[in-house]
């Protein structure tokens, strides 16, 4: 199936959450220069994920089950705060793209749904819920060496700067970070993105990582959570998977996916 496109919804002035996700990972590359640029600076090992006591209580709470249809996007309330305590608590398991290249740990695996973004292609994209109370996203980026330290990061903030140009965001980076991954260095930007041209101005926390994996090419994988008056809980959820999640991602293919979505 396919998540509504945010530029038509833009215009519909109808936030469509699900691809404002996507959008947020991928836009907030191209403002990574100052974030992450350089991994010299960088904290070489993967960041602890974060259990914030100020949380209220919430009992974590799979969404309800996902028809494949076509959404809007969601609201907060009960409904999202139990949905990312789920993503916060869950147990991991596998999944997959179709074409078998890359696999990623999910928590509570079976109640994400695989998608396409209209507007941003991928690799590979979920969203958690019809509500889209979190979206993965993966995309490839190709660049002259990928072992070159940065090459990947660059290449990735020149591929979203067309979508950036677009619309405004604010972003506000966390410490850049990264960790030692199959013998090389896979950078982390971690950032919290305001959207200011939704008339929502919702908040996203997000997180991605650069994978010089193929020759010549990398793999960008990151998750945006939106936060809907529930940003401590959004960030506790990105940051278990920057702890848990990207460093463990494996790449079974060993060429770059013929097929992009």
């Amino acid at each position: 199936m396919r998540v509504p496109d945010f530029q038509a919804a833009l215009a519909a002035a109808a936030p469509r959450l699900a691809s404002a996700a996507a959008w947020v990972i991928a836009t907030c590359g191209s403002y990574g220069a100052a974030g992450c640029a350089s991994t010299a600076h960088a904290s070489t090992s993967a960041p602890a994920a974060s259990t914030p006591a100020a949380l209220a209580r919430v009992a974590p709470a799979a969404p309800p089950k996902d028809d494949g249809r076509p959404a809007k996007g969601g609201s907060g309330g009960p409904e999202h705060a139990a949905a990312l305590e789920q993503l916060r608590t869950a147990h991991f398991d596998w999944r997959t793209d179709r074409q078998n290249a890359v696999r990623v740990l999910l928590p509570d695996a079976p109640n994400w749904l695989r998608v396409k973004f209209w507007g941003v292609q991928s690799l590979v994209g979920f969203r958690y819920g019809k509500s889209h109370h979190a979206i993965v996203g993966g995309f490839v980026v190709h660049v002259p060496d990928e072992t070159v330290p940065g090459a990947c990061g660059k290449a990735f903030e020149d591929w979203a700067q067309p979508y950036a140009d677009a619309f405004e965001v604010e972003v506000a980076h966390g410490p850049p970070t990264a960790f030692p991954w199959n013998g090389k260095i896979v950078d982390v930007d971690s950032f919290v993105a305001t959207t200011a041209t939704l008339g929502d101005h919702d908040q996203y926390a997000a997180v991605y990582a650069t994978y010089p994996v193929w020759p010549k090419a990398c793999l960008i994988l990151g998750i945006a959570i939106p936060a809907r008056d529930e940003l401590g809980r959004a960030k506790a959820v990105r940051d278990r998977f920057a702890a848990e999640v990207l460093p463990k991602v494996q790449i079974p293919s060993k060429t770059e996916p013929k097929e992009m979505y």
